[in-house]
């Protein structure tokens, strides 16, 4: 078995990934009172999102980015490639799902990576 890990240059906050005509984004957002979390979504690559997955809260933005590595290498792992540069086209669905980490009532996030809840959104 081969583990991947994804080392990137500097800070991530987002990570596009696709593989043939399928798309995934990785976001790291701010939930409030100084705590982050990870929002993975999953769909279309010229569509919209079909699967979602939360992670969160951590205290540092370095604990996300952390876990985000760890999945993106997962999913490279499953034959997604890395596209640090592309342009992160659900950020604002990320951003409204994002809010609902450690939200009162909401369905509430896991702060830890198992790469087997992930498989949802392939």
């Amino acid at each position: 078995m081969k583990l991947h890990y994804f080392h990137g240059r500097g800070p991530l906050k987002d990570l596009v990934m696709l593989r043939e005509d399928q798309r995934i984004e990785l976001h790291i957002r701010p939930v409030g009172d100084g705590l982050w979390g990870l929002v993975a979504l999953s769909g279309p690559d010229q569509g919209r999102p079909g699967g979602q997955f939360l992670r969160g809260p951590w205290r540092t933005v370095a604990s996300a980015e952390s876990v985000l590595r760890s999945i993106a290498g997962t999913m490279m792992g499953k034959g997604y490639d890395p596209k640090p540069g592309d342009y992160a086209v659900w950020s604002v669905t990320a951003q409204r799902l994002a809010r609902t980490i450690g939200a009162p009532g909401a369905e509430q996030a896991s702060s830890e990576a198992d790469p087997d809840q992930f498989k949802p959104l392939i």
